[in-house]
């Protein structure tokens, strides 16, 4: 007999059944009809009376369920069990006056209902049983005067109730939910009011962990787990962390008085009920089949447990689609870079007919093949709410986007599940709690939804560990020890395992930065990680690569010798395009990208850790003494290979573009290290490359192909096969998809400006790929052109311009030159003039350009064409230079050639008194594409060979005449032309000259010849006088000081000419050459104006210092004022970014020079700025400093009106118009579409806490722009010498990601500075590519200059406009 019902038995049992069967039927009725009715009063008066009565009770329990005693007998004992709650008239006065008594025998009676009997899955039972159960859970609820005893035997009872239901061989029956939520329930509402004793706890524990094998039990074991970890969690961590949402149910479970110390031991004594989810998988766990089948899906089903409170601990929480949109709209793979470290979870999901959610992107992932035919995951509302795990797609499947499709992207298809959802049983009370249990059937796959990072609030790794460590360690490595086919237990129990090694890669992944973990730990993780990648079972290995992929960007200590066996898996799933042993376990898309990110962290290690030994993975974990050992650099073939494969294998829009930043770092990491230490001169080491070049060109322009060098580098063999690789695509596979191909167009400009010694003829297919691309866009039907796809082709420029700008010996190939021009013929008029067998005449074609922006583009190009030394405008040529002043106003001449150059002339003044004179000019051209400067000088002779000191000229001594021959003189015969000359016998050149044999011309022909003869006669008569005639003595002229210099510039190049100043007649067009009125007012600062517009594209960037714990934006500006504050490869990063300049000056100095004491604060824009320039962009870093950006602190109370106002006066005092706002630099930057922000954080974990907000300035950042424009990259350095790249905010645009830098990006010292600047360019081209308000800046320049022309244009005639001329 069962020790709870010892001396509970009847002494009516001892009668004949009917005896006894008849008393109870007599006794019953007559007190159940007193039930419910106010006005009637009990029977039973006395103690006695009761005791009698409830042994009669206590004997209808037993009997069968035919008839209504059963139940009569029920309703009393629930009824008088309310006594604890309210008192009733029908209720003995017994038991009204000691109700605690009472309901303590009234629940061991109760027991007897639940003991095994036949019917016992009968309505009727069910229903009695669930009325007790009720019962007892309102008596919790509501009562408020049970003693500790009465507590004590409810949870007895209840335990009593579970353990004859739940114990095995017992199968699972439908009250088995009902049962095990009410005990928990009760159980919760004891620890609050009543806390339970160590012995009920442990009997608990032991009785639990029999009925694990049920269903029901491990899914409301969850359900209180996730409710109590919701309310400790603020307890623990404050209200700052974020809170671990579940279910208003689940969490109503926990009573609302419970806190502090008393939660915290009720939430760890109800985490250790289940014991460890490992024990399942021993002989005694189950015994009969059907239960051995459900053991492997309950398992997984604890373990998904486990991680879920893992990620609560983590603050890891779900992300609903609207943040998501918020965080990155337009584009999809910044929330699948946070959510992608998840496995996709066991379970039904019904298919919606809400055609939004059937035409939402969505990753459908399942495991079919883990769990034998006939299992079932159950389902319940706790179920239903668990967050899920995977990726969000950004397209169908894998297949490459169709040529029609170009301006959209292609959608994906309605998800389709092959079976249908799990019905849920209704229970017949009305109660929270449903029954998880559901019909067998097949594991159709579930939704995944975006997840958030972990918090920086979060526990410490080794407090998790201690926790959950012993449960995820065992359940990783079940194939281990177990006496039990190891197959076979991979395939049963890989669900399980899988979960919990993913479980353990986040929680390791989540180390924080200063965290030191125990190396058992360690030790530990890593066993688990070899075994999972060398067993190779598809669930692990698809947990393990989804979960893993910040495993090596955290400075986890040993974690790189993990790296070959990564790489050998990582193999296995990029350069597979089917991926079949992965089929129907997550979508193929996803687990590349998880691969590819972890490839992302793997690429720089070969090249930074070099010759540092790396031992076997795999005989390390079997303990071999002789372990083969070799460096990391051996793996970076292996490596580069794989990168290469898995571009050409990938399809997929996201990671094609991921794939495309990597190759540019690699490449670029790879050719600077194998660089020689750069020259004291940088121009001058560009400028003996550029001549290397010509020399190379040179050398085999006369053959058809260069000649191969005789020793080529690894990074030029790399560069030469991703150029080609990426041209090739560009031109045929990537051609319809615009993302992939702006990121392309952006990685192959960045290809360019790498430093490698390739031949020509590389550069020249690049080249003439581009071209190719341009002419195939451009060609496309008119109902295909849309500004997606004019953005691409203006991207297809500006590369191009990079190409030509970095390589301008192509430019010397006569083909290569004509390709090019081509080219921009095409997008300027929008046809070319030889197409296949025609030509025609350009002064034949209609413009009809793409777009005016394809047209702006290529007008760019053709500037780039004409400055073919590759060199842009000289940055240094500042408003100085210009003499802008009133005395060089008064003295300059300004005209305007062809209505768009405005040309300056200006006579200077000799340097020296005694120079000689000479016609000198300083020429200032101002076009749309820049400003230029010359001195012009005429000379008749070389310099070389006059003398160095001018001398007086010199007047020939004449000969003194004789006597005699004084006063005579003397007749000479001038012979004009040779003696017999008609002998000589005449040429063409003779009939150049026309004869005079006109008519109209004969008349002047005789007044000529009567003058003639007149003067004949005249001079043939004799003197009259006879004195000597005195010879006057011939002297050169005095040497010219005035040339008319503008006249003879002018006149010798061919622009004065009566055409070109004759006005057209048409009021929009000007004459080809107009002068400009300096007299008139404001004419000075139109000028400047035009000046100070950038000839290229100008971006700002503003960097900050972060050290560890800081909060506030005062404690981060004013890092940089000391060197002390900051580390040493900050320094080494500005330095990077560029060359130190003065603002509004032309001299550069350098950093160490500038930097002194300081921390980078002195670039902070008061004097110096850091600057970046190239041929084509001009980027200025800025670095603020407390000292000089008060604007960009908050006005906090405190402060408001001591140190602002103070700094105020000190920066008014040092210079009158030192306000940062008025800085060139600063305002392009308030001015500008994007504006970046690069942050260098000590503390990854200081991400989250960066004062965005309180760093903006209210009046100019948020009103103008708003703060959905503000881009973020946080830069933290790792222990390896690498550095790891974080975004925030609008990392990619419609158009797809951003590249080279990713967020989750390692990348080495030597290519931080060249990516991070890469990046800053085309982040902002992209915003220009976005934006209707941001023309190129030659287009702003010549809006200007029409501007200028219009207002200032000399409105002079001709003759006026010549007579100016002659009068300088």
């Amino acid at each position: 007999m069962d020790q709870f019902l010892k001396g509970q038995v009847s002494v009516l049992s001892s009668f004949p059944p009917s005896v006894g069967r008849d008393i109870a039927v007599a006794v019953v009725k007559p007190l159940a009809a007193g039930l419910g009715n106010p006005s009637t009063r009990s029977l039973l008066r006395t103690d006695r009376q009761v005791k009698w009565t409830m042994e009669v009770l206590c004997y209808g329990l037993t009997l069968p369920l035919d008839r209504d005693t059963v139940k009569l007998c029920v309703d009393i004992y629930t009824d008088w069990m309310m006594a604890l709650v309210s008192q009733k008239s029908s209720t003995p006065p017994p038991i009204s006056r000691d109700p605690n008594l009472y309901v303590q025998r009234i629940l061991r009676h109760l027991y007897i209902l639940f003991l095994p009997r036949s019917g016992q899955v009968s309505p009727v039972y069910l229903s009695l049983c669930q009325q007790v159960l009720s019962s007892a859970q309102s008596l919790a609820r509501e009562s408020s005067v049970m003693s500790n005893e009465t507590w004590q035997a409810l949870l007895h009872f209840l335990l009593r109730i579970n353990h004859t239901l739940l114990a095995p061989p017992t199968p699972a029956g439908g009250l088995s939910d009902l049962s095990v939520a009410v005990l928990l329930e009760v159980w919760l509402l004891a620890c609050s009011r009543c806390f339970p004793c160590r012995s009920l706890w442990q009997t608990f524990r032991q009785m639990f962990s029999s009925w694990r094998h049920q269903p029901a039990v491990v899914e409301q074991w969850s359900r209180v787990a996730a409710g109590l970890t919701s309310r400790l969690i603020p307890q623990m961590f404050g209200p700052s962390f974020p809170p671990f949402q579940v279910p208003d149910e689940d969490a109503s479970l926990v009573p609302p008085d419970m806190e502090g110390e008393r939660l915290s031991h009720t939430w760890f004594k109800f985490l250790h009920l289940f014991s460890n989810p490992v024990d399942l998988i021993g002989p005694a766990a189950g015994s009969s089949l059907d239960e051995d089948v459900q053991l492997p899906g309950i398992f997984f089903r604890a373990m998904r447990s486990v991680s879920v409170l893992v990620d609560a601990f983590l603050g890891v929480i779900e992300r609903t689609s609207e943040q998501t949109e918020h965080l990155l709209p337009n584009t999809e793979l910044g929330a699948r870079s946070q959510s992608r470290d998840r496995l996709p979870s066991l379970g039904k999901q019904p298919q919606s007919t809400d055609p939004v959610h059937q035409n939402s992107s969505v990753v459908l992932v399942h495991l079919p093949m883990i769990f034998p035919p006939g299992f079932s995951v159950i389902r319940s509302p706790f179920r239903d709410r668990l967050p899920s795990y995977g990726f969000s797609r950004p397209r169908s499947g894998s297949a490459p986007p169709t040529p029609v499709n170009f301006p959209t992207t292609p959608e994906a298809p309605p998800i389709k599940s092959s079976s249908s959802s799990c019905k849920q049983q209704t229970p017949s009370s009305p109660h929270h709690w449903k029954s998880s249990f559901c019909p067998p059937s097949s594991c159709p796959p579930l939704s995944s939804t975006p997840r958030c990072p972990a918090h920086p609030l979060r526990c410490n790794v080794d407090s998790l560990l201690h926790l959950f460590g012993s449960w995820l360690f065992e359940a990783a490595l079940i194939t281990s020890g177990k006496q039990a086919d190891v197959t076979v237990m991979s395939d049963r129990w890989a669900a399980g395992r899988a979960e919990a090694c993913g479980t353990l890669c986040r929680i390791f992944t989540c180390k924080k930065t200063a965290e030191n973990i125990q190396s058992i730990y360690l030790s530990r993780f890593y066993l688990v990680l070899l075994r999972s990648l060398q067993d190779a079972c598809p669930p692990v290995l698809v947990s393990v690569l989804l979960n893993s992929t910040r495993l090596f960007c955290c400075d986890l200590r040993g974690v790189n010798l993990l790296l070959p066996s990564f790489v050998s898996v990582l193999e296995t799933v990029l350069l597979d395009r089917d991926l079949i042993r992965f089929k129907g376990l997550v979508s193929p898309v996803d687990l590349r990208r998880s691969s590819i990110f972890i490839l992302l962290s793997l690429m720089p290690l070969p090249v930074q850790l070099g010759p540092a030994q790396i031992q076997n993975s795999v005989d390390l974990m079997m303990g071999c003494e002789d372990a083969t050992a070799g460096d990391f650099l051996s793996y970076k073939p292996r490596l580069c290979s794989l990168l290469i494969g898995a571009l050409q294998t990938e399809t997929d829009s996201s990671n094609i573009q991921l794939l495309l930043a990597t190759i540019l770092n690699v490449v670029h990491d790879m050719a600077a290290a194998e660089a020689p230490p750069p020259s004291p001169d940088p121009g001058q080491s560009r400028r003996s490359d550029h001549r290397n070049q010509e020399v190379q060109f040179r050398a085999t322009s006369g053959t058809s192909r260069t000649r191969t060098p005789t020793t080529q580098s690894e990074a030029a063999v790399l560069w030469v096969h991703v150029v080609r690789l990426l041209t090739q695509r560009l031109t045929s596979q990537w051609r319809n998809d615009p993302a992939v191909c702006l990121s392309a167009l952006e990685v192959l400009g960045g290809l360019a400006k790498v430093e490698v010694q390739v031949e020509v003829s590389e550069r020249r297919r690049a080249v003439g790929s581009v071209c190719t691309y341009i002419v195939f866009q451009c060609g496309r039907p008119p109902p295909l052109h849309s500004r997606d796809l004019h953005s691409i082709i203006v991207a297809a420029f500006c590369c191009l311009n990079t190409w030509l700008t970095q390589n301008p010996v192509l430019l010397h190939q006569q083909e290569c030159l004509l390709e090019v021009l081509e080219i921009v013929e095409l997008g300027i008029s929008g046809s070319r003039s030889r197409q296949d067998q025609k030509v025609v005449w350009k002064d034949d074609k209609d413009l009809n350009p793409a777009s005016l922006r394809v047209k702006e583009a290529a007008e760019a190009t053709l500037s780039c064409i004409m400055q073919a030394s590759g060199a842009g405008p000289d940055a240094s040529f500042r408003d100085n230079a210009l003499v802008l002043d009133d005395s060089s106003l008064k003295r300059s001449r300004y005209f305007v050639l062809e209505g768009s150059v405005i040309l300056a002339t200006m006579e200077p003044t000799p340097d020296r008194p005694d120079q000689e004179p000479s016609p000198s000019l300083l020429v200032i051209l101002r076009g749309p594409s820049g400003h230029h400067s010359w001195t012009l000088q005429l000379h008749l002779l070389p310099k070389d060979g006059r003398d160095v000191q001018t001398q007086a000229a010199v007047v020939p001594r004449q000969p003194r005449l004789s006597d005699e021959d004084a006063g005579q003189r003397r007749s000479i015969n001038h012979q004009l032309v040779l003696e017999h000359m008609e002998r000589v016998p005449s040429v063409g050149a003779d009939q150049s000259i026309p004869p005079l044999i006109r008519t109209e011309d004969q008349q002047q022909l005789d007044h000529l010849r009567v003058t003639l003869k007149t003067q004949q006669e005249i001079e043939a008569q004799p003197r009259l006088s006879s004195h000597s005639v005195a010879m006057a003595t011939c002297r050169p002229p005095s040497p010219v000081s005035c040339f008319q210099v503008t006249r003879l510039f002018l006149s010798h190049l061919g622009l004065l000419t009566p055409e070109s100043v004759k006005d057209p007649g048409v009021s929009s067009m000007q004459p080809a050459l107009l002068s400009l009125d300096s007299s008139l007012p404001g004419f000075s600062d139109s000028l400047r104006r035009l000046d100070q517009l950038p000839s290229r594209n100008s971006d700002c960037a503003f960097v900050f210092y972060m050290r560890a714990g800081q909060k506030t934006p005062r404690e981060i500006l004013g890092n940089v004022d000391k060197k002390t504050s900051i580390s040493g490869p900050f320094l080494d990063f500005l330095s990077s970014l560029g060359c130190p300049e003065e603002v509004g000056g032309a001299s550069r100095s350098e950093l160490g020079a500038v930097l002194g004491d300081s921390g980078g604060g002195v670039f902070d824009g008061r004097r110096f700025v850091l600057k970046f320039a190239d041929a084509l962009t001009e980027i200025t870093f800025i670095v603020p400093s407390s000292h000089t950006y008060t604007d960009w602190l908050k006005c906090y109370d405190e402060a408001e009106h001591t140190a602002a106002s103070s700094s105020n006066q000190k920066r008014a005092e040092i210079r009158p118009s030192e306000d940062i706002r008025s800085c060139q630099s600063v305002s392009s930057f308030f001015r500008s579409d994007s504006k970046l922000l690069i942050v260098w954080v000590e503390r990854f974990e200081d991400i989250e806490k960066f004062p965005l907000t309180d760093l903006l300035l209210e009046t100019r950042a948020q009103t103008e722009t708003g703060s959905s424009n503000i881009q973020l990259i946080f830069i933290h350095p790792l222990k390896t010498g690498l550095f790891r790249i974080c975004f925030h905010g609008n990392a990619s645009t419609k158009l797809g990601l951003v590249v080279p830098l990713v967020n989750g990006m390692v990348t080495s010292r030597r290519s931080l500075g060249f990516l991070l600047t890469e990046m800053v360019s085309n982040c902002s081209r992209r915003c220009r590519l976005d934006s209707d308000s941001a023309p190129p800046p030659h287009v702003r320049r010549k809006h200007l200059i029409n501007d200028i022309v219009l207002c200032y244009k000399s409105r002079c005639s001709e003759p006026a406009f010549y007579t100016a001329l002659f009068q300088l």
